[in-house]
C-alpha cells in the first residue's frame, strides 16, 4: 500500500488527507529484529506541539437520553458552507453547518446532516455540540456519510434550541476519480459549484521532509491496527550521495512500529518514471534493517543520481486517545545528516448549540378577603352630679 508518486505527498511532502491507494501493495522488507538500545539523534528539531483537545477521552462521559419516544426530526440543517470550493484529491476542506430544531424536540430525537455522494467524510469519530457551560447539547455519529445527530436531555424544558457544527470532507475518489473535474453538488439544499484539481505534477522534491496519513477513516479510534502510516522521504541531488545512508527513525509516544509494513521505494525525476521497490527489485542496495516497536535504523547502499527515496511504514495506535502522534528522523550520509521531523492530528469537527430556558408560571396572586367585625355598643356613662353650692349664712 502506498500513495501514487504524484500525490502531495510524494511530490511536495505537505501532509494532506489519506490519498487513494492504486496497484498492489509492494512486498515489505524483512527487517533483523533485535533490541534497540538508546538513541543520539544529531541536530535540533523544534516539533510543534499543538495543544488539541483529544477527540477520544471521555466520549463516553456524554449525558445520554431516553429513547422511549425518540423521533427523527425533520431537516434541521438551515445553512452549509465550504471553506473553499476548489480543492484537490486528497485535501480536507472544512464544511460549517448551522441547525435548528423545533421547539417540540425531546431528548433522544435526532436529525441528519447528509453529504452528497461526491464528497465524504475526512474522518468518522463522533463528535458533540457543546453548550455556553460545556454540556453537551447533542452528539453526533457517522453511519457512512451521515452524520445523524442525537439530542441530549439539554432540549427538555428550553425553546428556540439550534446551533452550529463543522467538520472536514474530501472527494469521493472512489466514484469521481482523481482527474481534474467541475461538478455541482446539493448541500443543505443548496447547489455548489466545486473543482476537483489534479494531482500533484512535476518532478519530487529534492529536499528530505516526513508526513503521515490516517489509513482508515475512524483515525485509530475504533482500529488502533496500523491506522497511521509515516512517510521519510530522503534528500536527492543530480550527483547523489555516496554511502552507506542511515536513516534513524523514532516513534513519539502512543504508537508502536509494525515493522512487517516497512518499504522502500524510489522513483526518478523523469515524467511517469516507474516506481523500484528495493525489497523487490533491488535487494542489494539494503544493507541493514533493524526494527523494533520504537522505531528502525535502514542502512542503504547510497543515493544514486537523480534517485528519489522515500521510506514508509505503518503503525498500530497504543493510546488512541492522544490527540497528535509525533515522528523524528535523523537522515545521515557520508557528508551530511538532517533530522526531520512531524506530527499528526486527527480532523477537527466539532460544534455548538443553545437554547431559551423555559419559565414556570407561578400562582396567579389573589386579592385577600376583607374582614369584618360585629359593632359594639358603646357602654353608658353616667353624667356627673352636679355640684351643691351651699347658700353664705
Amino acid at each position: 500500500m502506498h500513495p501514487p508518486i504524484s500525490s502531495p505527498e510524494a511530490r511536495t511532502g505537505t501532509p494532506a488527507a489519506a490519498p487513494a491507494r492504486t496497484g498492489s501493495a509492494a512486498p515489505a522488507l524483512r527487517a533483523v529484529h533485535r533490541p534497540r538500545g538508546a538513541r543520539r539523534v544529531v541536530g535540533a528539531l523544534a516539533v510543534r506541539r499543538a495543544s488539541v483537545t483529544a477527540l477520544i477521552a471521555g466520549l463516553l462521559l456524554a449525558p445520554t437520553a431516553s429513547l422511549a419516544s425518540a423521533a427523527e426530526l425533520p431537516p434541521a440543517v438551515t445553512a452549509a458552507t465550504l471553506s473553499t470550493t476548489t480543492f484537490g484529491p486528497w485535501d480536507g476542506v472544512r464544511l460549517d453547518v448551522e441547525w435548528a430544531v423545533p421547539d417540540s424536540a425531546q431528548p433522544g430525537d435526532t436529525f441528519t446532516v447528509d453529504l452528497p455522494p461526491e464528497l465524504v467524510p475526512v474522518s468518522t469519530v463522533p463528535f458533540d455540540l457543546l453548550g455556553p457551560d460545556g454540556v453537551v447539547v447533542a452528539r453526533a455519529v457517522w453511519q457512512g456519510s451521515t452524520a445523524v445527530v442525537t439530542l441530549t436531555d439539554y432540549v427538555d424544558g428550553r425553546t428556540g434550541v439550534g446551533g452550529t457544527g463543522f467538520f472536514e470532507v474530501q472527494w469521493n475518489t472512489e466514484l469521481l476519480g482523481t482527474d481534474p473535474v467541475t461538478t455541482v453538488v446539493t448541500i443543505a439544499g443548496r447547489s455548489v459549484t466545486v473543482t476537483m484539481t489534479g494531482p500533484g505534477t512535476g518532478p519530487p522534491s529534492p529536499t528530505a521532509a516526513k508526513w503521515a496519513y490516517w489509513n482508515r477513516p475512524d483515525q485509530g479510534t475504533t482500529e488502533p491496527g496500523e491506522a497511521l502510516t509515516w512517510e521519510v522521504r530522503l534528500p536527492a541531488s543530480d550527483a547523489g550521495s555516496g554511502g552507506p545512508v542511515t536513516v534513524t527513525d523514532d516513534l513519539g509516544p502512543g504508537q508502536a512500529m509494525v515493522c512487517g509494513t516497512v518499504q522502500v521505494r524510489a522513483v526518478s525525476s523523469a515524467p511517469e518514471s516507474p516506481v523500484t521497490w528495493f525489497g523487490e527489485d533491488s535487494p542489494e542496495r539494503i544493507v541493514d534493517l533493524d526494527c523494533g516497536p520504537s522505531g528502525l535504523t535502514l542502512v542503504l547502499d547510497e543515493i544514486r543520481a537523480d534517485e528519489f527515496v522515500t521510506l514508509s511504514y505503518a503503525v498500530d495506535l497504543t493510546d488512541p486517545s492522544l490527540g497528535e502522534y509525533t515522528n523524528v528522523a535523523e537522515i545521515s550520509t557520508t557528508t551530511d545528516s538532517t533530522v526531520v521531523g512531524a506530527e499528526k492530528q486527527r480532523a477537527a469537527a466539532g460544534g455548538d448549540g443553545s437554547g431559551i430556558t423555559e419559565e414556570t408560571p407561578g400562582p396567579e396572586p389573589t386579592d385577600p378577603e376583607p374582614t369584618t367585625s360585629a359593632p359594639t355598643d358603646p357602654a353608658p356613662t353616667t353624667p356627673p352630679a352636679p355640684e351643691t353650692v351651699a347658700p353664705p349664712a
